[in-house]
């Protein structure tokens, strides 16, 4: 029925308006129902009639109210009628059904008021309008390329009342990589009748659209271990030898299949039904070149709304769409997945490849050791002509003093540098035994206390108790810890903290040593543990490179976490593999 804006309109309640053979509504312009014939409570609204003033969002089903709250809007500004073709209306007491509605403005006297009009849409339009809704759910499922998305996106189109098919429950299963097994992916729907009535409630008071319901996912997600979706990720079944169970018997078979009584079908085993509560349902095949990738299954199991020939035409008919879509959503999670272990394998080679580099390096510290012993070994044979000197003069207090003094001083830093450059030479033995990783920083604390005390720096420890005996070679393990202190002390050359602190969680023991000093720029830090590299004036360079080939003997991993002028944080993380959880255990090699 075409009307022009203006349209005459009385408010009358009588027979013709009654009478009238399409659905007819009025509401004001605050839209608040004035009135509507029995065809209009009757087609439209199956709830029935409502008291002049009620909220037009209030008497409308939520579907009809989505389609044409902006519709409404328009005309109002406007003034020009709009049509609304192929809206479908869902209730539990009548069949689903199409209807075209007219929205226009029309004068009851002095004031104009709104008019809704609505027919029913006969087997072509309504074919036609099964066609823009499937269109309109392959756009939202095409959006998507994750594939979790992809399978929320497909199972909302499925059960999604405004927008979608309108199943109360649906769930989806894929055909595994191997083609060997059809495995339950994802399930969306109620839980139980109350919460079936919460959801419906809410739509209807919130009317959403198709793509409202699929942006949903991420809350959807959040509660995703519900008992419908662990049910349905707990189903898998053979595509070899089981062909008499119904999803495989539809993937395989590559056609739709009806059950309208779960209980007496002998198609479905006992198992099954009971594990979904399966009463009438449909399961339609996922294509692909002919080729099953998956099935959609679907029921009406709180509305008890019969499945209709048109139900399970339309959904097969999205299924053909939903297939390709599942089979791209693979495709792009098999590329992701390839890229990121592609990604993976690059840095374990090039972790690898640094490791071997530092390997090689501290081979070629021992070859210069060899070469830089015969240069020390000199100045030793000359201390060792001081010390003869002294048998010969031993009454020259003065001379013995000075000769004392200078014996002990370079014998002690030759020694030590002999020492350091000799160690990595040898292919070194750990001397492996159970170890009180406290008790060596608390010896090691004692020690540099009053050195560190002259600098200026404050050494604080905070050792975590209880903690497991560590498998290790004390004497490197003590020479390296030594070595980190040292370092931190030569960070600090004006003062500063010292934290070295202890600590452990289900899977490793934790050390880290910490300072207030100078810090070290990206590249400094990226090469902190190479040998002979060193950021001060003076030193070798060695000495880090030996705490990280003896952290590394024994098992454990450090790293370092440095910027300039924020100091210096050492980390050193012992697997719980490596420790001892019975103290009294020997644990010796």
């Amino acid at each position: 029925m075409e009307h022009e804006p203006g349209w005459p309109y009385m408010h009358c309640p009588c027979p013709i308006f009654n009478y009238a053979p399409v659905a007819m509504l009025v509401a004001d312009r605050e839209l608040n129902v004035i009135e509507a014939n029995d065809e209009f409570w009757s087609n439209v609204c199956a709830c029935g009639p409502v008291a002049e003033g009620t909220p037009l969002r209030d008497a409308l089903p939520g579907e009809i109210w989505a389609g044409v709250e902006k519709a409404l809007a328009q005309v109002i500004a406007n003034e020009e009628p709009i049509e609304i073709p192929g809206l479908r209306i869902y209730s539990s007491s009548q069949p689903q059904r199409v209807v075209d509605l007219h929205v226009s403005m029309a004068e009851d006297g002095a004031r104009k008021v709104v008019m809704i009009s609505a027919s029913t849409v006969p087997d072509t339009g309504r074919r036609l309008a099964e066609l823009t809704l499937i269109n309109d759910m392959v756009r939202v499922i095409r959006q998507e390329t994750q594939l979790e998305r992809v399978f929320f996106a497909v199972l909302t189109c499925a059960t999604a009342g405004t927008g979608g098919i309108g199943f109360n429950r649906a769930w989806l299963f894929v055909v595994d990589p191997s083609g060997e097994w059809l495995e339950g992916r994802m399930a969306l729907g109620p839980n139980s009748p109350e919460e079936a009535n919460e959801i419906w409630s809410r739509v209807a008071s919130e009317p959403h659209t198709l793509d409202d319901f699929t942006a949903a996912y991420d809350r959807w997600a959040e509660r995703a271990a519900e008992p419908l979706q662990h049910t349905v990720q707990s189903l898998r079944f053979s595509m070899n030898d089981g062909a008499e169970l119904l999803p495989v018997a539809a993937a395989i078979q590559g056609r739709a299949l009806r059950v309208d009584h779960a209980e007496s079908d002998p198609r479905v085993s006992h198992q099954f039904r009971e594990l979904l509560d399966l009463d009438e349902f449909v399961v339609v095949p996922l294509l692909v070149s002919n080729q099953p990738r998956g099935v959609l299954m679907a029921d009406n199991r709180f509305s008890r709304q019969p499945i209709l020939d048109a139900d399970v035409r339309l959904l097969n008919l999205f299924s053909q769409h939903a297939g390709l879509a599942v089979e791209s959503a693979l495709a792009l999670e098999e590329i992701r997945r390839g890229r990121q272990e592609l990604e993976n394998a690059y840095a374990s080679l090039q972790k690898t490849q640094g490791e071997l580099v530092r390997a090689e390096q501290i081979a070629a510290i021992g070859e210069m050791s060899a070469r830089v012993a015969h240069d020390l070994r000199n100045p030793l044979v000359t201390i060792g002509g001081w010390a003869r000197d002294l048998t010969e003069e031993p009454d020259d207090v003065e001379a013995v003093k000075h000769a004392a003094e200078i014996i002990a001083g370079e014998s002690s830093r030759l020694e030590e540098i002999l020492s350091m450059l000799l160690e990595p030479l040898a292919q070194r033995q750990l001397h492996l035994r159970p170890l009180d990783l406290n008790d060596l920083l608390v010896d090691r604390a004692m020690t540099s206390e009053s050195t560190l005390r002259e600098q200026g720096i404050q050494m604080r420890t905070h050792l975590a108790e209880g903690l497991p005996l560590v498998r290790g070679d004390i004497a490197q393990l003590r020479r390296s810890v030594q070595n980190l202190i040292d370092n931190a002390a030569d960070a600090m050359p004006e003062g500063g903290t010292l934290e070295v602190t202890t600590s452990q969680d289900p899977e490793n023991v934790w050390l880290t040593i910490e300072d207030t000093g100078v810090g070290m720029s990206k590249e400094a830090t990226e090469r902190i543990f190479d040998a002979f590299y060193t950021t001060k004036h003076y030193g070798s360079g060695i000495g880090l490179a030996v705490v990280w080939e003896t952290i590394r003997l024994h098992g454990f991993d450090i790293e370092v976490k440095s910027a300039p002028s924020e100091g210096t944080l050492f980390v050193i993380r012992i697997p719980k593999i490596y420790t001892v959880q019975d103290r009294g255990e020997d644990g010796s090699d």
